[in-house]
């Protein structure tokens, strides 16, 4: 197991996401970092919240994200290049694409541990953990996620709703299994 310490993975992606070309230079800084998941989970610390800033500026967002088994988080985008990298468990994304009057399912994709993925500005997704066990992992979003007017989108009919917490949490779902 090679050492990884989180201040200074931090500032390595702060640094890519002030760089010329963030979303290349983040996604390979993460797929190295992750190619240790057991040396990336020995840095990071406990988190009592499931979701912990990291880093935040004009630039980029830096989270510990967990999702709990049992729990399907509700379709929402980022509206910013999404670069998300696990070292515990897996997480399984459901991707979509508004189509008139509803939600049209394209695909899901299981990322688990020292998988990384990066998705567009404008993509949809639902997540929720795999195998009835957490995941954690790391999120990097190249801006600033908490300022930004994002969409949380109704399950069937894809009405786009702006996203905020109460909504986020009226909107998530028992996972599947």
């Amino acid at each position: 197991m090679t050492e990884l310490d989180l201040d200074t993975l931090v500032a390595d992606l702060r640094s890519a996401a002030a760089g010329p070309e963030p979303a290349r230079a983040v996604r390979e800084l993460m797929t190295e970092a992750f190619r240790d998941p057991a040396a990336m989970a020995a840095a990071i610390p406990e988190f009592e919240n499931d979701d912990e800033i990291l880093f935040e500026d004009d630039s980029v967002s830096i989270w510990f994200v967990r999702f709990v088994p049992g729990i399907h988080v509700p379709p929402h985008d980022h509206q910013t290049t999404a670069i998300i990298g696990v070292f515990d468990g897996a997480e399984v994304n459901h991707f979509y694409q508004r189509e008139p009057g509803r939600l049209a399912h394209k695909s899901t994709r299981r990322v688990a541990a020292g998988d990384v993925i990066a998705l567009k500005p404008d993509g949809i997704h639902s997540v929720q953990a795999a195998d009835g066990r957490p995941s954690l992992g790391v999120h990097v979003y190249l801006g600033p996620l908490t300022r930004i007017e994002r969409s949380l989108f109704d399950w069937d009919s894809g009405a786009p709703t702006p996203y905020d917490e109460d909504r986020f949490e009226a909107m998530t779902r028992p996972a599947y299994k």
